[in-house]
């Protein structure tokens, strides 16, 4: 930042010979006296000389003279003084909005002018074809900077041309060609213009300042009020002129900012494409949403459906919804299109989102363990043993060998090796008898969980809960997975001279806003307000942190420090999801419709199990935050990948094949690390820039198995409401300070007037060589004095 200090200096030395002229009353005196004494010099000598001729009074008063007249060039104090000078130029600052907005169009779509440039591109265009730069240049030095979020470095260092006279010499090299192309890229996705002004005034303070050309939209939507930069510019004495970029139209524009679907469904399971719209200026206008399905193989999308909605007020968010079911397995890409019939749009790159969802036909494995026969264990296991898409294995562990069960597989312990325990997706458990699991089983669950994303559903009961909430030390691998702290004491669940009436069950906000919990699918009732409810519900203390609750048992009675009992909730647990159901009386369902309860079951399976549906079988998963990222968004990227026998792998890195908008692999590939305290997992960034679709792959070391994820990258909601020009922002910055507002059109000629040439002269070193003691000089005074002494002697008048 000090660049414009000291760069481009020129530098100039000059000599010259200067005495100590007569300045105060004293030195005036001195000057009368040695005058006095020059004509008392020319009256003795005539009265000495009266005898003698003409020529010796003349001889000997022209010594006497010259002996004064070389004590008086003495007392002047003759010196040569040397001095260097430097001349520091006149600087401008050329400041450069880079964040994404800058993306926009230049002009409205709808002026028809065939303009496509966008504002990042004029602004190159101006910087490097125009004679804007060669102008400036003439009279100014030329530091380059851009911001987004914060302000960058030095960008690029442009000399003048400007010379003070002819006899300096510059000690700049010569001017390198810059390259805009690699300057002006846009990164950022917010735009700080007051704070990043701001800085970049108090950084190159300077004398020699000019002034500031801002070129921006004025899209500020971080940061402070750009009154402060205002502020300080006026008090350096530092031009502002701003360039405004962008069209001054007011919008009409349509757009998806938000699309919700599922990223993996279950073959015959029924989802939901919702795409989230927003307008500006069209409000009452008919919106078209259509939905395009392309399977995989296909080649082209197909319009699937189509809906037809008016749009409400300008900013207002409003959905449409598509229901989708298809019949085959596999990838399949989904588009939405929104489109204004019979409107121009300020810009159509935000009317069309795509999103994929993976539909598989692979059974979902289920582990069913219940402490005893309990009905809601009953009900359960026979919906989900006939469900096509679940393959239930089932240990009830009041029963012995010999005994019946509906299931895929009956078992009689627990799975004895960490392949068997690995292999299942989900964990159903209805008041389990833990202590017949050992803790090497428990902490295989907990990993199960944790790092294979495994999903558990845990029934909370009235025989092995209250044990387990009683002896929390025995059971604490276990009671890390519970959503909600047990209470040690609690109802005698069943018991009818304690419980003997029906309470609703208390559905929270989060609740009514649940997918899995809506069982009614007409949508004509809401099952959950017609139910009769249950008569008890295990007492909790209280929930974790992170946890869920979607539903409250309702007796006032039960109500305890920690509030009402859980009935439903969930939290995440590493990658894995669990469910606690504090009542084992949701078989009551059927009482209103026996599909209910169906639904209910399958729906809490989908829910629950959904970690692993993403993966199957699958060894190695990405781990992502989101799906949705902005351009130069740094997007954390980490995959979980085990062997065969689900231990870390050899490797300490891994490859991960990114595939840009385009359908092209990025080179070079991106390289993840091993995550020193998770060794199973690896880490690393992505850094994207370009707007559109990114697809990842990696494949494992010893297997054929390819595991893929994608991404949607966009530009940042911030940046992509800047659709008009902030006029009023920029033409406030500017005001006061000596410059003004400025279009684009206008810059290249008007700019170069506003700012001044304010380079300054300096000595930085002076020498001072004193010359009354020169030998010449002494050796003069000596020749005289002795020449007058001598004809004196001579003739004799000593």
């Amino acid at each position: 930042m000090l660049s414009l200090l000291a760069q481009n200096d020129v530098s100039a030395t000059s000599t010259m010979l200067e005495f100590d002229w007569p300045y105060t009353l004293g030195d005036w005196g001195l000057v009368f006296a040695l005058f006095s004494w020059c004509l008392f010099t020319i009256w003795i000598n005539y009265r000495d000389a009266q005898k003698l001729s003409t020529l010796w009074m003349i001889w000997l008063t022209g010594l006497r003279l010259a002996t004064l007249l070389v004590l008086f060039i003495i007392a002047l104090n003759p010196h040569l003084r040397q001095q260097k000078e430097v001349y520091r130029p006149s600087h401008v600052a050329l400041l450069v909005d880079t964040s994404t907005s800058m993306q926009q169009p230049e002009v409205d779509p709808r002026a028809n002018s065939g303009n496509a440039r966008t504002r990042m591109e004029a602004v190159r265009d101006l910087l490097q074809d125009s004679p804007l730069v060669d102008e400036l240049r003439k009279q100014h030095v030329i530091d380059v900077y851009t911001f987004d979020s914060d302000l960058s470095t030095v960008k690029a260092q442009i000399p003048s041309t400007f010379v003070p006279d002819e006899s300096a010499t510059t000690e700049s090299a010569p001017a390198e060609k810059v390259d805009w192309d690699v300057i002006l890229e846009t990164a950022g996705n917010s735009t700080n213009l007051g704070d990043s002004l701001d800085r970049l005034l108090s950084e190159i303070r300077s004398p020699t300042l000019s002034g500031v050309v801002i070129f921006s939209d004025g899209a500020r939507n971080a940061g402070r009020e750009v009154r402060i930069a205002r502020d300080r510019a006026q008090d350096n004495g530092a031009r502002l002129v701003t360039v405004g970029v962008g069209s001054t139209t007011p919008p009409v524009n349509l757009e998806i900012p938000k699309v919700a679907m599922p990223t993996d469904v279950q073959k015959g399971d029924l989802f939901e494409v919702t795409a989230y719209l927003q307008g500006d200026g069209i409000a009452e206008k008919t919106v078209l949403v259509e939905l395009l399905e392309k399977a995989t193989g296909e080649n082209e999308p197909r319009v699937v459906e189509r809906q037809e909605q008016a749009a409400p007020e300008d900013g207002e968010l409003f959905e449409v919804t598509f229901s989708r079911n298809p019949s085959e397995p596999g990838e399949y890409e989904y588009t939405l299109r929104a489109t204004v019939p019979g409107v121009v749009e300020t810009r159509e790159d935000d009317n069309e989102e795509v999103r994929t969802v993976n539909i598989f036909d692979r059974p979902l494995k289920v582990l069913m363990i219940a402490g005893g026969p309990m009905r809601d264990y009953r009900y359960a296991r026979t919906i989900l043993h006939r469900h096509p898409s679940l393959e239930v294995d089932v240990w009830l562990q009041s029963g012995g060998v010999g005994s019946s069960q509906e299931s895929h597989q009956l078992l009689y312990r627990f799975p004895e090796t960490r392949e068997e325990v690995f292999q299942y997706d989900l964990l159903i458990a209805f008041d389990a008898d833990w202590s017949q699991v050992t803790s090497e089983q428990q902490q295989q669950i907990l990993e199960w969980v944790n790092n294979e994303g495994g999903g558990v559903i845990l029934m909370a009961g009235d025989v092995n809960t209250p044990q387990l909430a009683a002896k929390p030390d025995n059971y604490e691998t276990l009671l890390k997975l519970y959503p909600v702290l047990l209470d040690a004491v609690g109802l005698r669940l069943g018991s009818r001279d304690e419980a003997t009436t029906a309470y609703h069950v208390g559905l929270t906000q989060e609740g009514q806003a649940a997918e899995f919990l809506k069982l009614d699918e007409s949508g004509d009732s809401d099952p959950w307000k017609d139910f009769s409810g249950v008569y008890g519900c295990y007492p909790t203390r209280g929930v974790k942190a992170g946890t869920t609750v979607y539903a409250e048992f309702t007796d006032p009675l039960s109500r305890g420090a920690g509030g009402q009992p859980v009935m439903l909730g969930t939290q995440k647990y590493g990658q894995g999801t669990v469910l606690y159901i504090g009542s084992p009386e949701l078989w009551r369902l059927r009482s209103l419709n026996p599909a209910f309860l169906d639904r209910f079951w399958t729906k809490l399976c989908r829910k629950a199990a959904e970690g692993r549906s993403k993966r199957g079988l699958q060894r190695a998963m990405f781990i992502l935050e989101g799906r949705d990222y902005n351009v130069r968004q740094t997007i954390p990227l980490r995959v979980r990948a085990v062997n065969s026998k689900f231990e870390p792998l050899d490797a300490d890195t891994m490859t991960v094949e990114v595939y840009t908008p385009s359908g092209r692999p990025l080179v070079p590939a991106l390289t993840l690390r091993r995550d020193q305290h998770r060794p199973a997992e690896y880490t690393g960034d992505l850094r994207p820039a370009d707007p559109g679709r990114y697809r990842l792959e990696f494949g494992l070391p010893d297997s054929t198995e390819t595991v893929t994820a994608e991404i949607h990258v966009g530009i940042s909601k911030l940046e992509a409401a800047s659709l008009v020009q902030d006029v009023d922002t920029l033409t406030s910055l500017a005001r006061d300070t000596g410059g003004k507002y400025i279009t684009l059109a206008a810059a290249a000629t008007e700019i170069p007037a506003l700012l001044p040439n304010k380079g300054e002269r300096s000595i930085i070193d002076e020498q001072i060589q004193e010359k009354w003691d020169h030998f010449a000089i002494i050796l003069l005074l000596v020749f005289f004095l002795s020449a007058e002494w001598l004809t004196r002697k001579l003739l004799k008048l000593a």
